[in-house]
């Protein structure tokens, strides 16, 4: 097996193919696994000049972004099994992060189903506020397309990426997008529509039972 690991600076992305063996075909009829084993091959190197051009892209956008120590630490995975599988790794360290620091806080949801303009203006107020932004999963099933989509917000300018983790929407009861969540010891309130973020920060710091996050993340912003 032959792992091919790169952080882009927007999704992390793991592919790995396998080695295929050519065989040698005579005069004869041409042997239908020997075929598809070309065929393989042909996708394998595809998705290595895809994955070289998306280092490079992200190289001239974060030049100096670091490989995360748990990706460079990833064994070897089938392609087949790949995009999944190694989404469900990325959310539970996200989960294991987001565990490791205070309760407080806040959570945007967002989808690609949103039309691009709205989804840069969402993800550009999230980074102001320093928020981070979360999608429930990948575009159509697909890592290619998502880190197609999330690259081309980014190099718009404004934003950072998004990460995937579809265990919030269930811890929060988000059912609609965009949604805000702010969370701290009492519990968590939740506000959902196409509200300007700071619209639904200060609706939270009015009535919700997270007033005072909700209005520190305001003073935040603000520079207070």
């Amino acid at each position: 097996m032959t792992t091919y690991s790169k952080a882009t600076g927007l999704l992390t992305v793991l592919l790995t193919a396998a080695t295929v063996p050519m065989i040698a075909v005579g005069k004869k009829a041409a042997d239908p696994v020997a075929t598809a084993q070309q065929q393989a091959a042909v996708q394998v190197d595809s998705n290595r000049a895809w994955l070289r051009e998306q280092e490079k892209r992200s190289a001239d956008l974060h030049q100096n972004t670091p490989v995360p120590e748990f990706l460079r630490n990833q064994p070897p995975r089938s392609l087949a099994q790949d995009d999944q599988s190694f989404i469900d790794q990325l959310a539970a360290k996200q989960r294991q992060d987001a565990a490791e620091q205070p309760a407080e806080g806040a959570l945007y949801f967002v989808s690609f189903a949103i039309p691009e303009e709205g989804m840069r203006r969402m993800l550009q107020e999230a980074r102001r506020f320093g928020i981070p932004a979360t999608l429930r999963g990948m575009v159509n099933g697909d890592m290619r397309e998502t880190v197609q989509r999330v690259q081309k917000l980014v190099e718009a300018g404004g934003i950072d990426g998004v990460q995937i983790d579809p265990q919030p929407y269930s811890q929060f009861g988000i059912t609609a997008v965009p949604a805000l969540v702010v969370r701290c010891a009492a519990g968590f309130d939740v506000v959902s529509g196409n509200l300007l973020m700071a619209q639904a920060l200060k609706k939270v710091a009015k009535d919700g039972d997270c007033a005072a996050t909700a209005q520190a993340l305001l003073d935040k912003e603000s520079g207070k």
